[in-house]
């Protein structure tokens, strides 16, 4: 009895145990903001985001009812909403060396570990997300052109066999329109015109 009642407790005890943390990563350019949520079902003393690569620094720590602790780094840069147990945590006027990771850790009876977000700040947009916005109009106006070739194609060939078709009408309307030339021979004029020989022998 003990044992089942532990293990329909084990998912319960999992997950209040568990730290959500959204999104996995995210890339933004330099100047711009930043969103992160950590949200834990358990009972908690408090909650950190804390910089965990390339170096480690605790950027906020958060507790219900108190006023928050801020690295200096962020101050002036950092905003928060929500409760402790789901707090979102807004990055502004992110600089090229905000980049790295950045981990939620609450604090229950021990330490639990969030799976962390990596953030890339950058001076300008990925070289992927510039090629798929110029590459966009071409993608949709090949299509476009070939369609409108094959249709012309289409066209020509129609009219090709229009034309070819009536030809061959006019052609064979002509061969059956044709005189027909015969050549009769009046036997019985030809008849009128020989002379009868008598017969010696008579």
């Amino acid at each position: 009895m003990v044992g089942l009642l532990g293990l329909l407790l084990f998912p319960l005890l999992q997950a209040a145990g568990e730290v959500w943390q959204s999104p996995r990563k995210t890339i933004a350019l330099e100047g711009d903001s930043v969103n992160i949520t950590c949200s834990t079902p358990g009972t908690l003393h408090g909650i950190y985001l804390k910089k965990t690569w390339p170096n480690n620094s605790d950027v906020i720590y958060y507790e219900d009812g108190s006023e928050p602790t801020v690295d200096p780094w962020f101050q002036g840069r950092i905003a928060y909403s929500g409760l402790q147990s789901n707090l979102t945590i807004s990055l502004y006027h992110l600089q090229l060396a905000d980049t790295g990771g950045y981990t939620c850790v609450a604090i229950m009876d021990d330490k639990i570990f969030g799976p962390g977000t990596l953030v890339m700040v950058t001076d300008q947009l990925p070289q992927a997300a510039n090629t798929c916005q110029e590459s966009w109009p071409i993608h949709f106006a090949l299509p476009t052109a070939l369609a409108v070739g094959f249709f012309l194609i289409g066209l020509g060939l129609g009219a090709v066999c229009v034309l070819i078709r009536t030809q061959i009408q006019k052609l064979c309307c002509a061969k059956d329109k044709s005189p027909v030339f015969v050549i009769y021979e009046d036997m019985s004029h030809s008849r009128c015109n020989t002379m009868s020989i008598p017969n010696q022998y008579q």
